[in-house]
């Protein structure tokens, strides 16, 4: 018998097996159950006994068993009464409490989003749910900060190949003739699919997307159940749930889907939301990404320079900052606008980008932008390459073509570059700095230099203070150990700060303290 064989009795078959390893076990096991439901005579009539003991003894002979493993024996589970989904995720999240990996039991929550994606449950059972989902979320969150090198190494655990066998297995329900990741992973785009069809593919990264999916399923019940409330009060509201729990869930992977959804759009919730409330809900993740620095993102950011993963994170801000200006400035709302400008201008996404570049090319070896707003830097990074400098990947050509797109349907020609600070011009005989549309043909024909300097000017201008508001530096400990299992809740008053501050397009860019732990919370209930 080969090195690493399994045998497996199946008694009631009077025969025993032998796999070459758990990966031949789990495709032959996926292949067998999905064999087993197409030939029952009525849905949940499969006799799947003998894969119950199976896996039973399979799970046993772990101390923590591998996450394809539970997804499988989770899959029997549910088989046998779909629709219990609390229990579900009690028992998905029971088989992790001995786990050294914070992103493990986050990617095992993948099947319970699903299933709430797809279920008609009233909708006050499903938000509920939703609820627990983001409980759990973010007590496996506030864990993440704690784990010492053990977890470290274990979020760097890849899934195996046969994981897509196990997508089947959880999607035969609803599956319809789609692709099975589809129907597994409803609320992302087909890049992000792409990227979980991949071979090696990390159990941080699936994490990543359940926590992505799990915010945005949450977001859209929110406008579902906003029947009646004032759009622009709905979207106040939004924007600071939305604010108060980013920095909760301290994770890099669904900061960086939640961007990429930005980018290739519509957001992947047309089944859910009217395209009106599509647009709404994004306008939401426009604010909340670009107004506001985290420090899970920042901290993390200047340590690992030469991180790959932060510096994609880091361009696709500078893309959805740029497709939110135009965006504003198509629909005439300068002062939002400006209000990105100013906080992509005041963050450090220029400066990470531009000692990127500086690396890659060497010291002296470039000139720098003109400026520090989203449209120079996107146009002098598209100018290095062309010079040959890889910076956007397979996305190069797909960039270009928008950003030529844009200087078309924006007018600004071979002057694009300082298109942003254009946003501001200087009013000498009054002497200060006055914002302006700028439709004119003689407005447009204000000087570079002289839009620069009132650009800068503007921005600094534009600087508030808020209650609550405080820059990341002065910080103390932000991480805390959630100890109880607490419904999930968030009501950071620094977020609301934040935004009656930027509610007319004011914005400095400034950050926001993360909100209350779980503890806290309960403390102050």
């Amino acid at each position: 018998m080969a090195a690493g064989s399994i045998v497996v009795d199946f008694p009631s078959m009077g025969t025993a097996f032998c796999f070459s390893s758990f990966e031949s076990l789990l495709r032959d096991s996926a292949s067998g159950f999905l064999a087993a439901v197409s030939a029952a005579p009525a849905p949940g009539a499969a006799d799947l006994t003998n894969f119950h003991r199976v896996f039973s003894r399979v799970l046993s002979a772990y101390p923590d068993p591998p996450l394809e493993a539970v997804w499988f024996f989770s899959a029997l589970t549910f088989h046998d009464s779909p629709g219990d989904l609390r229990s579900l995720l009690q028992l998905l999240s029971a088989f992790t409490a001995s786990s050294p990996s914070a992103a493990k039991p986050l990617a095992l929550l993948a099947p319970v989003i699903s299933e709430l994606f797809h279920s008609d449950k009233p909708r006050r059972e499903t938000e509920a749910l939703v609820e627990a989902v983001l409980s759990y979320i973010s007590i496996c969150s506030s864990r993440a900060a704690t784990v010492g090198d053990a977890g470290a190494s274990a979020d760097a655990e890849k899934l195996l190949p046969a994981f897509g066998e196990l997508v089947k297995v959880w999607s035969v329900r609803h599956s319809r003739d789609r692709c099975p990741f589809q129907v597994l992973f409803p609320l992302v785009g087909e890049e992000v699919r792409r990227e979980l069809m991949k071979e090696g593919c990390s159990v941080e990264y699936l994490a990543g997307v359940v926590v992505a999916e799990a915010f945005l399923l949450r977001l859209c019940l929110k406008v579902q159940n906003a029947t009646g409330v004032p759009r622009a009060e709905l979207q106040k509201e939004l924007r600071i749930w939305a604010v108060s729990s980013i920095p909760v869930f301290q994770n890099q992977q669904f900061f960086g889907i939640l961007l990429n959804m930005l980018m290739n759009r519509p957001l992947p919730v047309y089944s859910l939301l009217s395209a009106d409330d599509e647009i709404l809900v994004r306008d939401v993740l426009y604010d909340a990404l670009i107004l506001v620095d985290y420090s899970f993102i920042n901290n993390k950011a200047g340590v690992d320079q030469a991180d790959s993963s932060f510096f994609h994170t880091f361009v696709s801000r500078l893309i959805i900052t740029h497709d939110a200006i135009n965006e504003a400035r198509s629909k005439g709302d300068q002062g939002r606008a400006i209000s990105f400008i100013n906080a992509f201008s005041t963050s450090n996404v220029p400066s990470y980008l531009i000692k990127w570049a500086t690396r890659q090319v060497g010291f002296n070896q470039l000139s720098k932008p003109v400026a520090n707003t989203p449209q120079a830097l996107l146009k002098w990074l598209v100018d290095l390459e062309d010079k040959g400098l890889k910076v956007f990947g397979d996305k190069s050509s797909w960039i270009k073509g928008r950003l030529s797109y844009d200087e078309v349907k924006n007018g600004y020609g071979s002057r694009m570059i300082h298109s942003d600070a254009e946003l501001f011009f200087f009013d000498k005989q009054r002497g200060g700095e006055v914002m302006d549309a700028k439709s004119s043909d003689d407005e447009e024909a204000v000087e570079m230099e002289t839009a620069d300097n009132a650009f800068m000017a503007a921005a600094q201008s534009m600087k508030v203070t808020a209650n609550g508001i405080r820059k990341r530096k002065g910080c103390e400990n932000e991480d805390s150990t959630a100890v109880k299992f607490v419904k999930y809740k968030v009501e950071d008053s620094s977020a609301n700060d934040y935004f009656m501050s930027a509610a007319n397009g004011m914005s400095s860019g400034s950050e926001v303290e993360n909100p209350q732990s779980d503890d806290e919370m309960e403390e102050t209930n």
